[in-house]
């Protein structure tokens, strides 16, 4: 698909076409000024406007301008900043197909934006791996990954930040490696130090006092299959040792035995620390330089924003599968959804959705982003933390809490959008009269600082 993207300069749309272009994108820029006004190439198959600061121009006249060079059936997305309602309304009554607003001016936060509708709207491909979703440049990149080792025998480190998806990476290689058997999954973290040995190498009767019996450990019992072993970093020293015995010699002694047995399973480990900087006490370095041969990266959400809306509409639409109904999140509320950091990546962000939903005014009803944040709240305490709010969980409700934030929140969307009041609405995501009535609401709850 063939991208034309418009820019108040030439430089801009050319960094944002950079950007655009790494993600498979098939995008070339065009400045956008008085005295280019001339019409386009007939294979384009999209556009991509980007408005000049509100305020400096007639966005109604500059839109329409764009849609006559066009055409009437090439979809034109705009982006923009700091809408009104009315002004919202302008820009699609004068031809805009949708309307985005980046988080920042910066044209790779523009590209950003841009390319998170692109995915959405099928101009990227492939936006699915299997099991993994995602149109960015770093999920390619980690697809191509997967696809050279999934054949192999050889063991695979996965390395990502928690929710991530390391275990759903694992999965895929085992799908693609066509072994026999099948995958088992075992968190290091579920086991205490002193069980963990029996569980993953077995153990022989008497081995201890509560060995009544031989135990076959699960690497033995993964048999030809795939086993993933998650966690890692954090496993005790005479845990690695063992471990690298089996990633070297394939075979492993059970506690309390003296033979040893082959380990047929093909190995995929994984940890959330960094263990290219972790100390030899932490973990045996070893160890490290025997997986590090094949290792693979798995972004944090922060770094692959774009993919949000892919993401938003898949779990949507599983909630939806689950539980009836058509919801849907706006694109306002999506654009808001672009400013927060996602601590819990992909994991946070399924289960800030379905809260959300949950919470929903009904099973047709639009999840704003207000909802959504809130979701995010509940969980972890850093959407409270950034925004400076204090909370203390042993003498207030979270209707308490809940009233504070709501009443900072708005406070601060308000302030950025400097008294506007319908770009404030526009960027919370909720209605001109929702957000007229939160206002009064806000004249009878100060904010105690």
């Amino acid at each position: 698909m063939k991208v034309l993207v418009l820019a108040p300069g030439s430089a801009d749309a050319a960094a944002i076409v950079r950007d655009l272009s790494l993600c498979g994108v098939d995008a070339f820029p065009q400045g956008w000024s008085e005295s280019v006004r001339s019409a386009f190439p007939s294979e384009i198959e999209r556009a991509v406007f980007v408005l000049p600061m509100l305020g400096v121009v007639d966005i109604g006249e500059q839109v329409e301008q764009v849609r006559e060079l066009l055409g009437r059936s090439t979809p034109l997305l705009v982006a923009c900043q700091q809408l009104t309602a009315s002004d919202r309304r302008t820009i699609l009554k004068c031809g805009a197909s949708e309307i985005v607003s980046p988080r920042g001016w910066h044209p790779a936060e523009i590209a950003e934006r841009v390319l998170a509708q692109l995915i959405v709207d099928g101009a990227v491909c492939p936006i699915r791996f299997g099991d993994l979703w995602g149109g960015t440049v770093t999920m390619q990149a980690l697809y191509k990954q997967i696809d050279v080792v999934a054949p192999l025998a050889e063991t695979v480190l996965i390395l990502g930040e928690t929710g991530t998806g390391k275990e759903r990476v694992a999965h895929e290689i085992h799908r693609r490696s066509r072994r026999p058997g099948e995958l088992m999954a075992v968190n290091s973290a579920e086991f205490s130090t002193e069980l963990l040995g029996s569980e993953l190498f077995g153990h022989e009767r008497g081995a201890f006092s509560s060995a009544d019996k031989k135990r076959e450990g699960l690497l033995v019992a993964a048999g030809e299959g795939t086993f993933f072993l998650d966690e890692i970093g954090d496993l005790a020293r005479d845990a690695q040792a063992k471990l690298l015995r089996v990633v070297e010699e394939r075979k492993v002694r059970p506690v309390g035995g003296n033979r040893w047995e082959p380990v047929r399973a093909r190995l995929i480990l994984a940890t959330r620390r960094n263990l290219e900087d972790s100390s030899d006490d932490e973990f045996r370095r070893d160890l490290y330089e025997r997986l590090r041969g094949f290792t693979l990266k798995v972004p944090p959400l922060r770094e692959r924003l774009a993919d949000l809306p892919l993401l938003v509409r898949r779990f949507v639409d599983e909630y939806n599968r689950e539980y009836g109904g058509d919801r849907k999140v706006p694109v306002q509320a999506l654009d808001a959804l672009f400013r927060y950091s996602w601590p819990g990546n992909v994991r946070e962000l399924r289960l800030a959705i379905r809260q959300a939903a949950a919470y929903a005014a009904g099973a047709e009803a639009p999840i704003s982003a207000l909802h959504l944040l809130d979701a995010a709240h509940r969980r972890n305490g850093h959407l409270g933390a950034e925004n400076g709010v204090q909370f203390d969980p042993t003498t207030e409700t979270w209707r308490q809490v809940h009233d504070r934030i709501r009443t900072r929140y708005f406070r601060a969307v308000l302030k950025e959008t400097g008294g506007n009041k319908d770009a404030a609405a526009q960027r919370a995501g909720v209605s001109r009269s929702q957000f007229y009535e939160i206002l009064r609401g806000l004249e009878h709850n100060p904010d105690t600082e």
